[in-house]
């Protein structure tokens, strides 16, 4: 009777991550191919045509007449960055949880095209950042917010709910010039850009809850004409809890090191190509978390087979060494697509498959080898508002149970309206499936936010500068296998200058 129980429940686990895995390769592949049919009017615009090249004798304005520069009409002078409305950037912004999640993907935007002249980060918000011009900058800031938390510790049951008051600093500094869409060409071939940032979480009835919180990234660029490299840092220290991922349910002190370096090569005017290289090391003071260690390679050959779209041909390769447990190869090859469809679309999505190979003998462990993807996609809908899609299906080592890893898919969804008058409404929605691999546990997890602000003068950093309100609620509960639901609300309001 037990083996029938569990062949049943392995039947509806397997068929939930297939289904799952499904659904969501063929959305993401519609998302970024079905805008194609919108540039079909303009298929050649923009195109590089083959023309006559200039005559050797030619006659230049300034040997006609003399006094007049090589250029017959002077050189306009730069655009003026724009003026509001002001855009937020974070797609998980919760005040102090977030940056509390996994390792960031430390890639360029559109990584396997080289950019000679500028990086066009398209923004995640109305408008993309501006820099102040000169060879050195500085950007200090600091906020201030008072929040309610309804379950601190996101535990099942016996939640300690409490008010507590946030107070934040931080300095971001810029070396040479900076990678924006405002630079017509880089000024200099040494590049570098560095932030730190540090806050409290002061608790009123649960003091002992209180935490001091810190991170610092630097990152640098080294060459501008064939072949350009940024190398990375970063490193953090905090206490916080989950933001849709399983292994961070519990609010616990972790200190994370990464670093490694992006290599983008141009090859012809049509063909690019990328490398990254890096180590990631996660550690917990607590002994009776799980630390781990991952050393993380890819390689990426792209076309340009439309004037802003671009098709790539990506594998990757990713160790991880569990401190407990066994350790885990993976091999992945997969296709993409990034670069623009449409004029008011900008998306990047790398779908491929993960070779997953296990040291040791499990019983009971599931293969969860299959379907990864990973990007994100920005729709500008008008001037007031724009819509951000993030996706990602990879697979996840678990802080506090040895060897039961799982596959998790993350969509998220952020829209951003501006009001006029410097006020903006900001709705977010996060979904997460784990698919684990021995509890053969599927659970889910999804949190709705809905953030109010109102803008402070000043366009070097569109909306960080702001009054804001926000409301939050999470929850997490299995539909296969045994676990309780836990819930949370969050509301929070506050202030952030950067000046």
């Amino acid at each position: 009777m037990k083996r029938a129980k569990c062949s049943s429940t392995a039947r509806k686990r397997r068929e939930v991550g297939s289904l799952a895995s499904i659904l969501s390769s063929v959305l993401l592949l519609l998302l970024a191919l079905a805008p194609l049919a919108a540039q079909q009017d303009d298929i050649l615009g923009g195109l590089e045509l083959d023309l006559e090249p200039n005559s050797p004798d030619e006659l230049l304005p300034a040997i006609v007449e003399p006094g007049l520069s090589l250029r017959a009409i002077p050189p306009q002078p730069k655009p003026t960055p724009p003026p509001q409305p002001l855009p937020f950037y974070r797609l998980n912004w919760l005040q102090t949880i977030q940056k509390v999640q996994l390792p960031w993907e430390p890639v360029p935007p559109d990584p396997s095209r080289f950019r000679p002249v500028a990086i066009n980060e398209p923004p995640i918000g109305l408008y993309p950042r501006v820099f102040r011009p000169g060879v050195f900058e500085i950007y200090p800031w600091f906020g201030l917010a008072q929040s309610f938390d309804s379950n601190v510790n996101l535990t099942p049951k016996n939640p300690i709910a409490d008010f507590y008051v946030t107070p934040r600093i931080g300095l971001e500094f810029q070396l040479g010039t900076p990678d924006s869409v405002y630079n017509e060409f880089y000024d200099t071939i040494l590049a570098l850009h560095g932030k730190y940032e540090g806050w409290a979480d002061v608790y009123y009835e649960n003091p002992d809850l209180s935490a001091f919180n810190q991170t610092l990234e630097l990152d640098a660029r080294i060459g501008r004409s064939s072949a350009i490299w940024r190398p990375y840092f970063s490193y953090s220290d905090q206490t916080g809890s989950n933001l849709l991922l399983a292994e961070l349910v519990n609010r616990t002190k972790r200190v994370r090191l990464q670093g490694g370096v992006i290599g983008e090569y141009k090859f012809t005017e049509l063909v690019g190509g990328n490398q990254v290289f890096s180590v990631f090391r996660l550690d917990h003071p607590n002994p009776t978390y799980i630390n781990y260690v991952t050393w993380h390679t890819r390689q990426e050959i792209s076309y340009r087979f439309l004037n802003n779209l671009r098709g790539t041909f990506w594998s990757a390769g990713r160790f991880t060494q569990p401190g407990v447990g066994s350790a885990a190869s993976e091999i992945l090859l997969g296709l993409g697509i990034l670069g623009k469809p449409d004029s008011r679309i900008y998306t990047e999505l790398r779908l491929g498959w993960d070779f997953l190979h296990l040291e040791g003998q499990v019983p009971g462990r599931w293969n969860l080898s299959g379907v990864r993807f990973n990007g994100w996609s920005t729709f500008d809908w008008g001037p007031r508002f724009r819509l951000t899609l993030r996706y990602d299906r990879d697979y996840v080592f678990n802080e506090t149970e040895e060897n039961d890893n799982y596959v998790s898919t993350l969509l998220q969804t952020r829209g951003e309206f501006y009001l006029g008058g410097n006020w903006y409404v900001t709705p977010y929605l996060g979904f997460s499936l784990q698919e684990f691999e021995t509890s053969h546990r599927v659970a889910v997890q999804w949190r709705p936010e809905l953030e109010v602000a109102y803008a402070l003068p000043g366009n070097l950093y569109p909306g960080d500068s702001r009054i804001f309100a926000k409301l939050a609620y999470n929850t997490s509960y299995t539909i296969i296998g045994e676990a309780e639901p836990i819930e949370n609300w969050r509301f929070s309001f506050g202030m952030n200058w950067k000046f």
